[in-house]
This record gives structure tokens, sequence and C-alpha cells, in this order.
């Protein structure tokens, strides 16, 4: 374990970086006026999709259905590859309407309905509040499962000793310094969008380190890993066996209708557009990121299955359980920052977007 208040101060650091990261993005905007950059920061600022729920749960999925943790990442890659004129067309009608959010968005295409803006706003808002839960227990369980078990105890007892109840502080505070502050609804959060680029960065190093050391610090490549995975006669279960295909078709369209659906998504993807034809790099870097992040799943799964220890506890905590469990803490906590970065980064923007939505629609 990691003592409580070493990981305190690590995620005290990790924070003030990313609030000068938004800070510095807020202050000298001429960094978005060169293409380039702008364009990547806007396809990595796409990857807030990848919250904790894929972070963790990918993984968690993974040890107990096999490839049926697929949908949630092939859903929107099919969108991004397959769907482009879709997505294109719905950017440009968003800026000629000078679209605020997908409430605007919708009641725009009948008539500009301030009814129906209003229930759409309600229904996003309902939806978000408890998946904004989930984010935030995702990481208090990451700092409860790190940090050493005296400070843990202690902090279960003490409500005001609780790490969720800080996170969502700092968030909020975040949220509302780099977020919706001034008149101009459709102002752009350049601050903001830094910072949750920074933050998809961070997720998907910290993602890739965990699964390179899986297959060759903890074995001999990712050929001996599955070679015991041969041997343990675990094929199946990493592969079809718990597989339901009606399932796995159901929730690969859902995934499809998330990537437009869903308030964060669409904020990012549409309102935070600067120009349509930034669009162009983020289909192709979106998929990129997806199949990256999608690659190193089974093997870690397959690597929890292999371990008496770590199968034994949450399979969702799996990413940061190898790494202890091999006396590796610091890619333990770089694990744990980039399950904080998955969770924060849609903490605030989904804030941030339905802010906008209850603002303006109700």
């Amino acid at each position: 374990m990691i003592n409580a208040w070493l990981l305190v101060l690590i995620s005290i650091t990790y924070i003030s970086i990313l609030f000068f990261i938004a800070w510095a993005g807020d202050r000298h905007p001429g960094l978005y006026r060169r293409r380039l950059v702008r364009t990547h920061i806007y396809g990595l600022s796409l990857a807030v999709y990848f919250t904790s729920w894929t972070f963790y749960g990918a993984v968690g999925r993974a040890t107990q259905e096999g490839l049926g943790f697929l949908p949630i990442y092939l859903g929107p890659l099919l969108i991004f590859v397959f769907g482009a004129p879709l997505l294109r067309r719905i950017i440009y009608i968003s800026k000629r309407n000078n679209t605020t959010s997908i409430a605007d968005f919708i009641a725009s295409r009948y008539g500009k309905s301030q009814s129906l803006a209003a229930l759409v706003a309600i229904f996003a808002l309902i939806g978000s509040v408890p998946y904004i839960a989930l984010q935030l227990k995702a990481i208090s369980m990451g700092f409860n499962v790190l940090s050493d078990a005296g400070i843990r105890d202690y902090a279960s007892t003490v409500a005001w000793n609780d790490s969720a109840w800080y996170i969502t502080l700092v968030l909020a505070v975040f949220s509302v310094l780099f977020g919706t502050r001034h008149l101009e609804s459709t102002e752009h959060h350049r601050g903001m969008i830094q910072a949750v680029a920074f933050e998809s960065v961070i997720k998907i190093v910290a993602f890739v380190a965990v699964g390179l050391f899986v297959g060759y610090g903890l074995y001999g490549g990712f050929g001996d890993l599955w070679s015991k995975v041969n041997e343990a006669d675990l094929v199946g279960t990493l592969t079809f066996d718990n597989v339901e295909a009606p399932a796995f078709i159901t929730q690969t369209l859902v995934a499809m209708l998330a990537i437009i659906c869903l308030p964060r998504q669409f904020h990012v993807m549409v309102v935070e557009n600067t120009d349509h034809r930034d669009f162009e790099t983020a289909r192709w870097a979106m998929p990129i990121y997806l199949i990256i992040a999608s690659t190193f799943v089974l093997p870690i799964a397959a690597a929890g299955l292999l371990s008496p220890a770590a199968s034994a506890a949450d399979p969702d905590i799996l990413i940061l359980n190898l790494p202890i469990l091999a006396g590796e803490q610091w890619l333990a906590i770089l694990a744990f920052l980039g399950g904080g970065s998955a969770a924060a980064a849609m903490v605030i923007v989904c804030s941030v977007a339905i802010a906008t939505m209850v603002s303006n629609e109700i």
C-alpha cells in the first residue's frame, strides 16, 4: 500500500497542473489560433468519452464476459469511421444556429420548441447525476485501494474525511472557474478543453503502461501470456463463451447513439468545435485512441484471472491491483491518475453541459 498523505500530495500536484493548464488556456488563447495545435487538442478532448466506466469497468467486464466489453469501444468507432457525414452535418447545423447544447439542437429541429428543449434538459439532468456519482465513486475507490488500510478505515467512519467529498469540491471549483462564466452562452472554454485534452493523454498513457507491464513485466511477452491462458483453459472465458449476440448488438447500437446523444460528448464535439475542418483530424484520432485502449483490455483481464490474489478482489480494480501486487507502486499511482483523469474529465464537462442546459432551457 501507498502512504495516504503521499497520495494526497501527488493528487494535489496533479490537480494544480490541471488548473495551470486551464488558466494558461484562458489567458493565452493565441495557442488556439494555430490550427495544428487546435485540431489535436480538439481530437484529444473527444476522448472525454473514455470515463472510469471504460478505464476500470472494461477490464472488470472482460474477466466475466470476455469480448463482451467491446461494444463500448466498437459503437463510437463505427460512428466516426462510417458516420462522419452525419457528424459533420450536425456540427454544420449547430454552428449555423449557434447551438449551445444537445437540448437546444433537438429543439431547433422542431421550431425552437422551448418545452421540448426543457424536456430534453430534464432527461439529461436525471440521467447524468448518477453517472457523475459513479465517476466520483471511482476516484474515491482508487484512492482507497492505493492508500494504507489505517487511514482508509478511519476515513470510512468520519464523514468529513470521505475522499469523495473533497474530490467533489475540487471538481466543482474547477468547473466554476473554467466553465461558463460569461454572458455569451456559445463561448469556447479553451482552458477547460485543454485540461481535458491533457487528461486524455494521461489516461491513455496510464492504460498502455499497465498493459505493457502485464505483457513484459509479469510475463515474457503477450505470446507467453496467451500460452498461460491456454494452459489455464481460459480462452473461452476471455473470448466468446459468455457473449450473447443480441445483447452485443444492442449495446453496440446504444454506444453508437451515445457518441452523439451524451451531453458531454455533444458539448466537446459540437459546441466546442471552433472550425468545422478540425473534425477531419478528430474523426481519425478518436478511432485510433479507442483501438489503442481496447488492445490492452484482454491482456490485463487475463493477467488478473491468472493471479489468485488479484482475481479474489473486485475485478474492476485489476488495473490498480496488478501493479500493487507486483510491488510497482509508481505504476499503480500512474494508473490511479489515469482513472482519476477519466472520471474528472467526464464530471467537469458533463457539469458544464448540464448547467448550460438547465440555465438556458429550464
